[in-house]
């Protein structure tokens, strides 16, 4: 796997102290990353919790000075920062404790793949609006399926990731998912909640190398660091459309870990049928989303 390069000056938000310190949170997990990727069991396990702690620790005082600052500028919507802050703490602690319990790479990587995609989510698409004061999205209420998805999708591909929506199509779902990468999200919650995510392989390959600046070499022999990190971006999908289904907060589903499938997706135990697909051509390739939610 050819080295990453995380951190790009378009993350700058303009407050030079949140700047440097995310520019030193990218530097950690590349870090992360680095013992992923080299040999050595033992010595990757010492290296990596002490790293692991180090991020934690500079996790809480780079949120603590992120709130300060919007404290003091009176940020409009402060308090759902610190609900996106609280959850990504969790997933934080959550890893520490697998690595610490029984470390091995595979945790490591996914790990990483997770957390580099979360912190470019993060900072262009929230932090980005704490130096102008601009509100987050709003938890709006949707009557339509389909508006709210096109919403959600065109919020992270176009404000995190620069890519443009050219058309949007709807159809039934009649069995078939076009993408070479397949993630699936299930959630429960008041109902039983099930969202496809089609990535053509253009669109795979794009996000991937805007997430962390490397290439996917070999689409159909993924390593866990890219599985993770597109399996990410269907948890991040899902997080935001049920934000606005007139819930609170993402904490209050039960989530299933994400799942990712290669050039089709097959499962007689959850009925899909007669949902609706939308399908997104964009300037980097196809992504086709299908949710449905089932009855409680």
């Amino acid at each position: 796997m050819e080295q990453l390069s995380l951190w790009r000056e378009e993350y700058r938000i303009g407050v030079e102290a949140i700047d440097a310190q995310h520019m030193e949170l990218f530097a950690k997990v590349e870090g992360l990353l680095q013992i992923a990727m080299t040999e050595g069991e033992e010595n990757n396990r010492k290296e990596c919790l002490e790293l692991l702690r180090f991020l934690i620790d500079y996790t809480v005082h780079h949120f603590e000075t992120e709130e300060a600052f919007q404290r003091a500028q009176g940020y409009v919507s402060y308090e759902e920062h610190i609900k996106i802050h609280r959850q990504f703490k969790n997933t934080v602690l959550l890893y520490q404790e697998k690595v610490e319990q029984e470390f091995s790479k595979e945790t490591l990587k996914k790990f990483a793949g997770t957390l580099m995609t979360w912190l470019t989510v993060h900072v262009c698409g929230y932090d980005r609006k704490i130096a102008k004061n601009q509100p987050l999205p709003s938890r709006l209420s949707f009557e339509n399926a389909d508006e709210l998805i096109g919403k959600v999708v065109e919020q992270i591909l176009g404000e995190t990731y620069r890519i443009s929506i050219r058309n949007v199509k709807s159809s039934v779902y009649n069995g078939y998912i076009e993408g070479k990468v397949i993630v699936r999200n299930m959630i429960n919650g008041d109902r039983r909640y099930v969202f496809l995510y089609g990535f053509s392989m253009d669109m795979a390959r794009a996000l991937y190398h805007k997430i962390s600046g490397a290439d996917i070499a070999r689409i159909n022999h993924m390593d866990a660091i890219e599985r993770s990190a597109l399996i990410e971006i269907g948890d991040i999908l899902s997080s935001h459309v049920l934000g606005y289904i007139g819930q609170d907060n993402r904490t209050q589903f039960e989530w299933r870990g994400g799942e990712l499938f290669m050039n089709e997706y097959s499962d007689p135990s959850v009925d899909i049928k007669n949902s609706v697909l939308l399908e997104f051509e964009t300037d980097c390739g196809k992504l086709e989303v299908l949710y449905c939610a089932a009855g409680g």
